[in-house]
C-alpha cells in the first residue's frame, strides 16, 4: 500500500546512509561488523547498521544502497500492511445556522492499517441517512445545512480497497438553528437590555402565558400559534423564546396592549420539525418598566407529532348562516358558498346542519331555520354564484336535522323531524333528495354516524327531545344489512350509567367512529346543546365496553364544556385527530375569547394504541387556527381535499375527479381532464352512465362518479 512503500523507501535511505558512514575511513564508531552471509529470514535479524536481509543473508546493499532492478536480489520488507478500518474526520461536528444561513462542514476519510500507519482512502460514496437537516456532496464529502430544520444526521462513507473489500464509517453532524425576530420599534440592542437586567421570579408580575396550552399536542403542519399572555401593559418589552435542543428562536417585541405575538412562520416551522421527538419549550419574559427588572416567565411545553393533517375543515358560523372552510396549514377562512339557495318554506338564505361526504366531494346542508328543506352541493364546482348551484332543488318535503354519509356516498342517513320526540332515522338519496324508509328504522333517534365499513350506524337513542335539545339519551348501533335494509338496533351504552360523572347528567350525544372503526367517541352530560348544557368527552370500544373520560381533551377532570366530537379521517403520527366544540377560554380577552364562553372548534390527538385501555388516550387540545373569535362556530367536519374538476390546474392525476392530469391543448399547462373515451373509468373517476365505469371493477355511476355500490 502507499504508506507501506513510503516507509520502506525511507528505511532504505536511512540504511544506505548508515552503511556509507560505516565504510568510510575515520568513521568507525566501534563494534563488530557481521560478516556477509549471516543467515536471516527478516531484516530484524540483521543487527548491523546498513544491513538488510537479502536473499536469506544479512548484507549491505551494493552500490551505495542502490538495489539491482533485474530481479536477481530479493529484499525482505516483511508482510504487506493490511487495511483494517476507515475513519471520518471529524467524527462529529456542530454547525450553527443563524437566521437561515447554510453553514458547511468538509469531511475526509483515511484508512488505518494493521501496522498502525494511515493513508488516504479511495472513497466511492458519501451519503446521509436523512436529508431533513441538510445534504452532502456524494463525491466530495462536504455537508451543507439547509438552515430550515435543526437536529443530528448521520454521514456514512464507503471506502474501497483493491484486495480487501470495502470499509464504512460514520460521523454525526448536528445543525443548531438560531433565529432572532426583532419587532417593529424594538431597539437593535434589545438583547443587551435583557442581558443586563436583574432577573427575578414573581408569579404575580410575570407575563402569564395562556396559549398555547401546556402539554398540547399538535401536527407539524399546524398554522403558527398566536402566543398570548395576560399580564403587562402597552409598551412593555417582551422576549418570547421557543427552544428545543437544536433550535433557539427568540422574538423581542413591544407589547401593543393585546398581549400576544403571532409566531414567526419560519421559526414555527423550524421548531415543529427540529428534534421531532422532543417537546418544545415556550416562555415569555418581560421587562418591568417600573423596576427595570427582568421578570422571568413560566415554561410551557408543546409536542409536535410526526403528522401533517391535510384536507379541510367545514364548520357552521351560526350568526353568518354560512358554512366556512379552513384548509390545512392555513389560517384563512373561506366563504366558499356566499349565496346559498333560498329555503323552500321561508325563503331564508342560510345553510346549516351540514355534513361532508367521506371523499370531501359533496356536502348536504339544510336551508333556513325550522323545518326547512335542504339539498346537496358538489364541492368541486364553483359555488360562488347567486344562488349557489345544487344537485337538485331544495324541497320542503326533504327536511332533516342531522345527517351522515355512507362510505360509498350513495346514501345519507338523516334525522327526520317527525317520528317520536327525537325524530326518525331515514335514508336520503343524495342524487335526487328522495327519502327511503326501510322497515325497522328507529324513532326517538338522532345524531347518526355511519361506520367506515358501512355495516353500522351509531346514533343517540331513546332521546326525550329533538336532536338539539334533550336531557335523556343512550347510544345504540343500527346494523346495515344490505341495500336500504337494516337490522334490529342494540343499545351499547346508557346515558344514566354516567349520571354521577363530571358533569352529571343522563344524556349521551354525538357518537363518532374512529378511522378503522376501532373506537367510538361521544359527549355526555346534561344535554347536547353547546350553548347551554354541560358536557365532557368520552371514548369506548364499539361494543360499549371500556368507557374512558377524555380528561385531557375536555380541559381536565373538571372540564364540562366540550361537545360534538368528530373524528377526522386521518391517522397520523400515532394519533387519531378529533375535532370538537368548546366554550372554554381561548387565549386572553384581547385577541382570544377569554370571558365570553363563545363556542369555538378545538382539536385533540387521540393515541391509536390506547383508545380502549382504561386510561385517557387524549392529549391537551389546540385551537383550530383561522376561526373568527367573535363568531359562534359549531358542527365541524374534517374531510379530504375535494378532487379537482376538469380544467383545474393539477400536478398528478390523483388530484383530479376525472383521473387524468394532461397538458391543456392551448396553454400547455397541466389541467384536470376527463379520461379518454376509449378507456373505462375507475373508482372515483367521473362518468355519465354505468357503462362508462369499468365492469371488471363492479362499479356504478353515482352522482357522476364511478363508485362501488353499497352491498
Amino acid at each position: 500500500m502507499p504508506s507501506n512503500r513510503i516507509a520502506l523507501l525511507r528505511w532504505l535511505l536511512l540504511a544506505t546512509f548508515a552503511s556509507t558512514l560505516a565504510l568510510a575511513p575515520g568513521c568507525d564508531c566501534g563494534g563488530p561488523i557481521a560478516p556477509h552471509g549471516t543467515t536471516c529470514t527478516t531484516n530484524a535479524q540483521c543487527h548491523v547498521a546498513g544491513q538488510l536481509c537479502i536473499d536469506g543473508t544479512c548484507r549491505v546493499p551494493s552500490d551505495a544502497g542502490r538495489l539491482p532492478t533485474d530481479g536477481s536480489i530479493h529484499v525482505d520488507v516483511g508482510p504487506a500492511a493490511i487495511p483494517v478500518r476507515v475513519t471520518i474526520t471529524p467524527a462529529s461536528a456542530t454547525l450553527t445556522s443563524t437566521n437561515g444561513s447554510r453553514p458547511t462542514q468538509a469531511f475526509t476519510a483515511q484508512l488505518t492499517y494493521d501496522d498502525g500507519s494511515m493513508g488516504p482512502a479511495s472513497v466511492t460514496d458519501w451519503s446521509l441517512d436523512s436529508r431533513t437537516v441538510g445534504d452532502i456532496d456524494p463525491a466530495g464529502g462536504v455537508f451543507t445545512a439547509n438552515g430550515v430544520v435543526g437536529g443530528t444526521a448521520t454521514v456514512t462513507v464507503v471506502a474501497t480497497t483493491t484486495a480487501h473489500g470495502t470499509f464504512t464509517a460514520m460521523a454525526t453532524p448536528e445543525v443548531v438553528l438560531e433565529r432572532t425576530f426583532i419587532g417593529t420599534g424594538v431597539p437593535m440592542d434589545v438583547a443587551m437590555t435583557f442581558a443586563a437586567a436583574t432577573p427575578v421570579t414573581d408569579p404575580m408580575r410575570e407575563a402569564g402565558l395562556v396559549y398555547p396550552l401546556d402539554h398540547a399536542v399538535m401536527p407539524q403542519n399546524v398554522y403558527p400559534a398566536d402566543i398570548q399572555w395576560t399580564r403587562g401593559a402597552a409598551g412593555d418589552l417582551v422576549r418570547i423564546t421557543m427552544t428545543k435542543p437544536s433550535i433557539s428562536a427568540t422574538a423581542y417585541v413591544i407589547d401593543d396592549g393585546n398581549h400576544h405575538w403571532l409566531a414567526d412562520a419560519d421559526a414555527w416551522r423550524a421548531l415543529a420539525q427540529t428534534n421531532p421527538d422532543v417537546a418544545a419549550t415556550i416562555r415569555a419574559d418581560r421587562i418591568d418598566p417600573g423596576t427595570g427588572e427582568l421578570v422571568r416567565g413560566t415554561d410551557l411545553h408543546i409536542t409536535f407529532a410526526r403528522a401533517a393533517l391535510t384536507g379541510s375543515v367545514y364548520y357552521w358560523a351560526i350568526a353568518l348562516g354560512r358554512i366556512i372552510r379552513i384548509d390545512d396549514g392555513t389560517a384563512t377562512r373561506v366563504s366558499f358558498m356566499p349565496n346559498p339557495p333560498a329555503a323552500p318554506q321561508d325563503g331564508a338564505h342560510c345553510v346549516g346542519c351540514h355534513s361532508v361526504s367521506p371523499s370531501g366531494r359533496y356536502m348536504v346542508g339544510r336551508l333556513g331555520g325550522g323545518n326547512n328543506g335542504g339539498t346537496v352541493f358538489d364541492l368541486t364546482t364553483d359555488l360562488t354564484a347567486n344562488p349557489a348551484p345544487s344537485l337538485w332543488p331544495a324541497s320542503s318535503a326533504a327536511y332533516w336535522w342531522f345527517s351522515t354519509w355512507s362510505p360509498d356516498e350513495t346514501r345519507v342517513a338523516v334525522t327526520f323531524a317527525e317520528g317520536g320526540a327525537g325524530g326518525q332515522l331515514r335514508f336520503l338519496d343524495p342524487t335526487n333528495g328522495a327519502f327511503i324508509v326501510p322497515a325497522g328504522m328507529p324513532s326517538d333517534a338522532t345524531h347518526p354516524a355511519w361506520s367506515h365499513d358501512g355495516a353500522r350506524i351509531a346514533y343517540s337513542a331513546n332521546v326525550n327531545g329533538w336532536g338539539g335539545g334533550y336531557s335523556i339519551g343512550d347510544l345504540a348501533i343500527l346494523p346495515v344489512t344490505g341495500v336500504d335494509t337494516v337490522g334490529a338496533p342494540t343499545v351499547i351504552h346508557h346515558g344514566s350509567d354516567l349520571a354521577g360523572a363530571v358533569p352529571p347528567g343522563n344524556a349521551d350525544a354525538y357518537p363518532t367512529w374512529s378511522p378503522g372503526d376501532t373506537a367510538i367517541a361521544f359527549c355526555h352530560g346534561s344535554g347536547p346543546r353547546s350553548d347551554s348544557d354541560l358536557a365532557a368527552l368520552y371514548i369506548m370500544a364499539p361494543d360499549g365496553t371500556g368507557v374512558v373520560r377524555l380528561d385531557n381533551a375536555s380541559g381536565g377532570p373538571g372540564g364540562d364544556r366540550s361537545y360534538q366530537p368528530r373524528f377526522s379521517p386521518f391517522t397520523q403520527g400515532g394519533y387519531f385527530w378529533l375535532s370538537f366544540l368548546s366554550r372554554r377560554d381561548y387565549g386572553n380577552a384581547q385577541v382570544g375569547t377569554a370571558g365570553t364562553a363563545r363556542q369555538q372548534i378545538w382539536v385533540t390527538a387521540i393515541s391509536t394504541t390506547g383508545t380502549t385501555g382504561g386510561t385517557d388516550p387524549s392529549a391537551v387540545s389546540y385551537w383550530l387556527p383561522g376561526q373568527d373569535t367573535a363568531s359562534q362556530n359549531i358542527s365541524a367536519y374534517w374531510a379530504p381535499r375535494a378532487c379537482r374538476a376538469d380544467g383545474a390546474s393539477c400536478t398528478v392525476g390523483s388530484e383530479c375527479c376525472g383521473g387524468d392530469c394532461t397538458p391543456d391543448p392551448v396553454t400547455h399547462a397541466l389541467v384536470c381532464s376527463p379520461p379518454p373515451p376509449e378507456r373505462c373509468h375507475h373508482a372515483t373517476e367521473t362518468c355519465t352512465t354505468d357503462a362508462d365505469c369499468c365492469a371488471s371493477d363492479h362499479l356504478a355511476c353515482v352522482n357522476h362518479v364511478c363508485i362501488h355500490p353499497l352491498m
